[in-house]
């Protein structure tokens, strides 16, 4: 990835955000809709990664920012630990 800022795509059919490196916000989103896979639906906002995700980016972490803005990888050791379980509970029908 390039080492300027990052932005943050959401689609309507996914839960998790896709990272493209882009000067500005319209830049972000022109990229995003050239790599939309099928299944992801339609684009629903662009929003610029935080400094913890830009940090998580850049040590080549998957990123998991939901469109509310949470994300399942901070938080409380226990607090993760739930959503893992979540996650596991429901992955037949993910």
């Amino acid at each position: 990835m390039a080492a300027g800022p990052y932005y943050l795509a959401f689609w309507s059919r996914r839960t998790t955000a896709t990272v493209l490196p882009a000067s500005s916000a319209a830049q972000a989103r022109q990229r995003a809709t050239a790599r939309r896979k099928a299944g992801y639906g339609n684009l629903v906002s662009v929003q610029r990664a935080g400094a913890a995700d830009t940090r998580l980016i850049r040590q080549g972490l998957w990123v998991r920012r939901r469109r509310d803005g949470t994300s399942p990888q901070f938080g409380s050791a226990e607090s993760r630990r739930q959503a893992r379980a979540l996650r596991s509970r429901y992955r037949p029908w993910l």
